[in-house]
């Protein structure tokens, strides 16, 4: 579906109109059936921020240091400055966060990080489009938002768009993207 495939059915309501069920929707559209695939779910995470890494400071070095240590990362955002600054927002098993906060305060220095921060005990929600990867994305804003659950970081893929909240809502955050996309 494209922006040409949305048309005014009726004064006053926009409907996205692909032969498929209508259901609501984002912005005032109807947002239809079938447009993502599924829902997957990670629990048992923790959110962490390596803040404010100076210009010049190694950002590989997080990585290379928790792998070779054999933590996993299952989320990784960086967001860079227009300072040349950067912070990554990364996720961890619940296991393993000691471990992880020891290496990277161990190395914060050569990272030339301002600080290790603890977030939080977190779960990542990925959401599969099938297509209209934009609609996907506000539409996702849009139900988490409705529901009062503040988003930790978001990323998305060419086949995903994932979503780090805190742990005790992805319960609820099923629940209201499942109602979003019309798979319950």
């Amino acid at each position: 579906m494209s922006l040409l495939d949305i048309v005014t059915a009726e004064p006053g309501v926009r409907w996205c109109n692909s032969g498929s069920a209508l259901l609501p929707g984002i912005f005032g559209f109807r947002m239809e059936k079938g447009l993502i695939s599924g829902i997957m779910q990670r629990a048992n995470l923790e959110a962490l921020m390596v803040a404010s890494i100076s210009n010049g400071g190694d950002v590989g070095q997080i990585f290379r240091v928790l792998g070779h240590n054999r933590i996993n990362i299952e989320f990784i955002n960086q967001i860079a400055y227009t300072n040349g600054d950067a912070s990554v927002i990364l996720c961890v098993d619940s296991k393993d966060l000691s471990s992880a906060l020891a290496l990277l305060e161990e190395k914060k220095l050569h990272i030339k990080a301002r600080d290790i921060v603890f977030l939080a005990k977190a779960g990542i929600l990925s959401v599969f489009p099938h297509r209209e990867h934009a609609l996907v994305v506000g539409a996702t804003i849009k139900a988490l938002s409705a529901g009062a659950i503040p988003l930790i970081a978001m990323g998305s893929s060419i086949s995903a768009v994932s979503c780090v909240i805190n742990e005790e809502k992805v319960p609820d955050a099923i629940r209201l993207l499942s109602n979003e996309f019309g798979l319950s």
